[in-house]
């Protein structure tokens, strides 16, 4: 397992030897001058708030740049990115790191080829809260990290190394329910979807932040807040809303788009009753509401959003700009039809739209095994023919059945959230890597990285 993580020390921070000058490989300091600004008074403490997290400052007497060399041993195998602005108050943070374990540190001072090193420190990481379920892993292969929900004891969003272990974590204080974790766009923190039962004041729903170093916390009220979310490249916040109207003199609850820029302003771009009328449109179960999306995609190119609607076991392609429906796909107002011997999904749960590919994960012909379906879409003939499907498990709990997401070589990161089960599988039902958690625990619906660090110069 260590000859493992050793072998991924790079991608967590850059290649050791992705020098920005000559420099002899090794990541060690060079002795080749003596006026290299030399770090001073390093301290390495975990955060307060997150046990797997350290932050290492120091200073500098002049202006400079630095990284952080750290492992588990004095070999310290691991760096942070260098960074950009010089100063002569630093403050790095470690991540990635397993709980409950000694890591090795020291600061690096870079001066074009020649580099001042402190001397070598120890810090202990804590150990995960309680909540955190144990995580059961086999196989190799997957080489991503997953920041994700856990349901179970505690509502709690965590990010899991391949390997398979918890290096980071945060537990909701008001214990709300969570459906979606995303690592933002500018690689600095985690958002999550707070929402509250349906008993309670939906007016409580947020939109949570949380920095990756465990330094800040913040948050943005969005009434009726759904199950998904995600981030515009510019940094614009769009999530699924519900929007209640009256129909027949009732109430009635549908959905809409909202997008909140930086300054927390919302503003509505999309309604279930743009394209869809309740007086021809029923829905599959009333207990969910009227539409019942639970699933929310962007394609940047098209500037088009795609809508998973459980309650009309349909998907909606959306127009950003005028909020038009392009097509639907599915058994509700569809415009595309399923061509014949094609599988037909209901009440579905999240989506991946790729070109004129639609992956979908259902819930199967008995509701309980879970299954992948692929789509082709022919759009000048207006037809969606299924192209691959794969049975997964079955369902433990719940409604978030899991979602799932085509890789570059041909394999597919599965999350069977519902199952508590995330598996990395190849077109053929091979599974290379699986992670499962305990019994009682299921997942939400995630996101990858390469890297828990955001895009910086590598350190030499």
């Amino acid at each position: 397992m260590r000859d493992r993580r050793a072998a991924r020390a790079g991608r967590l921070s850059g290649a050791c030897c992705a020098a920005l000058v000559v420099f002899v490989c090794g990541c060690g300091p060079s002795d080749a001058s003596s006026e290299v600004a030399r770090p001073r008074s390093v301290v390495g403490e975990t955060s307060e708030t997150i046990s797997t997290v350290v932050s290492v400052r120091w200073t500098t007497d002049e202006p400079s740049i630095g990284y952080v060399q750290y492992g588990t041993t004095e070999a310290m195998e691991q760096n942070t990115p260098l960074e950009i602005e010089q100063a002569e108050r630093h403050r790095l943070s470690l991540l990635g790191l397993e709980p409950d374990t000694r890591y090795y540190y020291r600061v690096v001072v870079w001066d074009g080829a020649n580099a001042g090193a402190s001397d070598i420190a120890t810090v202990r990481t804590g150990a995960l809260p309680e909540g955190i379920p144990a995580l059961t892993l086999e196989g190799t292969g997957h080489e991503r990290w997953t920041a994700v929900p856990v349901l179970g004891k505690k509502p709690t969003v965590v990010i899991i190394e391949p390997e398979g272990q918890v290096v980071w974590y945060h537990v909701d204080s008001h214990e709300r329910d969570i459906t979606r974790a995303r690592l933002s766009v500018d690689g600095q923190s985690v958002l999550y979807n707070a929402l509250v039962p349906s008993e309670d004041e939906d007016e409580a729903s947020e939109l949570v932040r949380v920095a990756l170093d465990g330094s800040k916390t913040d948050s943005i009220p969005v009434p009726l807040l759904g199950q998904d979310f995600l981030e515009l490249p510019d940094g614009t916040l769009a999530a699924i809303a519900g929007e209640v109207r009256d129909f027949e003199g009732a109430p009635l609850r549908g959905d809409r788009i909202v997008e909140i820029d930086e300054d927390g302003n919302d503003k509505t771009v999309w309604s279930t009753w743009d394209c869809f009328d309740p007086a021809e449109l029923q829905g599959n179960d009333s207990a969910q509401g009227w539409s019942a999306a639970n699933a929310l995609g962007y394609d940047p190119d098209e500037e088009a959003y795609y809508l998973g609607l459980s309650n009309f076991s349909s998907i909606a392609k959306i127009r950003r700009e005028d909020g038009t429906c392009e097509w639907v796909l599915g058994g509700s107002a569809a415009t595309l039809d399923l061509a014949a011997d094609s599988t037909e999904f209901s009440d579905q749960s999240q989506i991946q739209v790729r070109g004129k590919r639609v992956l979908v994960v259902d819930g199967g012909e008995s509701g309980d095994e879970l299954r992948l379906l692929e789509y082709e879409l022919d759009l000048e003939e207006g037809l969606a023919t299924e192209a691959w499907s794969l049975s997964g498990p079955k369902r433990e709990s719940g409604s978030l059945l899991g979602e799932a997401t085509r890789l570059s070589g041909g394999s597919t990161f599965v999350n069977w959230a519902a199952a508590g089960r995330m598996e990395l599988l190849w077109d053929d039902g091979a599974s290379t890597w699986r992670l499962d958690a305990e019994a009682g625990f299921v997942f939400g619906f995630h996101s990858l990285t390469n890297s828990l660090y955001p895009d910086s110069e590598a350190a030499p």
